[in-house]
């Protein structure tokens, strides 16, 4: 009778070890997790991303700062510049991982500056568009151009850099556009030079 008390015990640890191991690798993505309440569009899961016309539409930094910012950041998609998705050729300057696993490029052109981010893959959920390409272009920056961390890195490698226009918070901070425009989330990457 010992012997059997000890393997339920046993069997017990494992299957509790088990599940809290299966817990910390399978939480589903969240707000808390995966940039605040503004995730689902950071994610391209948000209600309106069927709206994104995902045919690539080829412009520069300069015509992306120029554009009007909204007044207040949005909380959905509405407006054209959300509602498209864009590719600029660009340096990337500078490139960190920010605190939800994302990686956070600084592009440069033509003295001008733009935020693009690429989501971890691991705050992407089932409803996400473009999902693959997504994930895809996280590993191949990651693979390619090096090791992301939580301190800047200098980079200097010239990509053409494609992602859904995104509004976030007006920042004076050097390498954002004055008018809070982003490429949120890169869907896509291609390298002229460098990495």
């Amino acid at each position: 009778m010992k012997r059997a008390g000890v393997f339920a015990l046993i069997f017990l640890a494992a299957g509790a070890a088990a599940a809290t191991a299966a817990g910390r690798h399978s939480a589903a993505p969240s707000a808390s997790r995966c940039g605040g309440e503004l995730w689902r569009l950071k994610t391209f899961s948000d209600p309106q991303r069927r709206r994104v016309d995902l045919t690539t539409q080829p412009t520069t930094i300069g015509v992306i700062r120029e554009r009007r910012g909204p007044g207040r950041i949005p909380t959905r998609r509405i407006t054209a510049f959300q509602r498209h998705v864009w590719e600029v050729p660009a340096q990337v300057t500078l490139f960190r991982l920010d605190p939800t696993g994302a990686v956070r490029l600084q592009l440069y052109d033509h003295e001008a500056y733009l935020n693009a981010v690429i989501p971890a893959p691991n705050c992407l959920s089932g409803r996400t568009r473009d999902r693959a390409e997504i994930k895809a272009a996280w590993h191949f920056f990651v693979g390619k151009c090096g090791k992301a961390t939580s301190t800047w890195q200098s980079l200097g490698a010239i990509l053409f850099v494609r992602g859904v226009g995104f509004w976030s918070q007006k920042s004076p901070t050097r390498g954002t556009a004055p008018n809070g425009a982003e490429l949120h989330p890169v869907t896509g990457l291609r390298i002229v030079a460098g990495c």
